[in-house]
């Protein structure tokens, strides 16, 4: 179980999948993490006075996230957070349809939505038709002019990016450099791309 008093404010507020919730929300936007692990960005989302979805394939780490919620909600947090099991291609039933198209950013930890293998191995073929169907689901979440945060290794970095160009779906706005991720990707070197929801 996360324990709320663990995660430091100042320092929760350094990383950049949090830095992203107040700099491309408002209080009040609704936030999705396609893989919200044990439930961190959930936590910011509260503290930041956001509505948030946490989608989680690992029924332990949903529970542990549901957990860091309450918690988060007890302390004191303004904002609202709830946590959904489920595969990424099912996130826009799991969700529901009074959700889609109402997200203002949606957060991709590309280790976390399944693409990364045992050991951090990658098989880029899967990595890619991973990306799709986050591509896809990034879609049906976002409102128009909203955006979608990925962090991945940096060597997926270029086949991201032409799989987005190959998309009229979204726009690549800008590549953020963040070697801090390192520890959430288990040391693997990762940086972070910011894609704007093209669809009107």
């Amino acid at each position: 179980m996360i324990d709320i008093r663990d995660i430091d404010e100042p320092v929760a507020a350094s990383q950049p999948l949090t830095r992203a919730i107040t700099r491309y929300t408002m209080p009040g936007d609704l936030i999705v993490d396609l893989g919200c692990g044990d439930g961190r960005t959930l936590i910011e989302a509260i503290r930041a006075d956001r509505l948030a979805i946490g989608i989680e394939r690992n029924r332990r780490l949903a529970e542990t996230a549901r957990e860091a919620v309450v918690q988060a909600t007890a302390h004191g947090g303004p904002g609202f957070a709830a946590v959904v099991v489920g595969e990424l291609a099912d996130v826009p039933k799991l969700i529901g349809p009074d959700s889609l198209g109402k997200a203002t950013l949606v957060l991709v930890d590309m280790a976390r939505v399944g693409v990364l293998g045992e050991h951090a191995r990658v098989d880029a073929a899967e990595a890619l038709g991973r990306f799709a169907t986050v591509l896809d689901v990034g879609c049906a979440l976002l409102r128009p002019g909203g955006h979608a945060l990925v962090s991945a290794q940096s060597d997926l970095l270029d086949e991201i990016e032409t799989a987005v160009d190959a998309t009229s779906a979204f726009d690549m706005v800008e590549e953020l450099c963040a070697p801090e991720l390192g520890a959430v990707h288990r040391q693997v070197p990762a940086a972070v791309m910011r894609f704007a929801a093209a669809h009107a």
